[in-house]
């Protein structure tokens, strides 16, 4: 194993310094309330949200899950115009939030379908067990 290196650097020591020929100062578009000058699709987190939600009340006699589904689709469907048409504002991470509560949202309502139609069925096997017993 080799020693750490020891930094033999002077403080005195005249170290060059880069300066720029240009007395004005670099003009950028980046804006820098966000990260990485990018701001955040309005929504993408509550469309994210709104998609798990969707799939965590899916068990709940599915009223729950179907509004929160819908509501997340309507949003995310907005959220991806607004990303479509100026993709350069806006940030990846929120457009990929965006889509994934999306698809969140519609696993929520195939669930809430299936459960429907679990309970269709469970409802007409009792019920056509129940009449049979009922002829005897």
């Amino acid at each position: 194993m080799n020693p750490p290196e020891i930094n033999n650097l002077n403080p005195e020591d005249n170290i060059p310094k880069f300066e720029t020929t240009s007395s004005s100062p670099i003009q950028t578009n980046i804006n820098s309330n966000f990260p990485n000058g990018y701001q955040n699709i309005p929504n993408s987190v509550g469309v994210l949200v709104l998609g798990i939600l969707s799939i965590c009340f899916c068990w709940c006699y599915g009223i729950v899950s179907i509004i929160t589904a819908i509501v997340a689709l309507v949003l995310a469907s907005t959220a991806e115009k607004e990303y479509q048409a100026n993709p350069g504002k806006y940030s990846l991470a929120s457009y990929k939030n965006v889509k994934a509560g999306k698809i969140c949202a519609i696993i929520g309502l195939c669930l809430v379908g299936l459960g429907i139609l679990l309970l269709i069925a469970y409802v007409l096997l009792v019920g056509s067990i129940a009449s049979s017993f009922l002829n005897f």
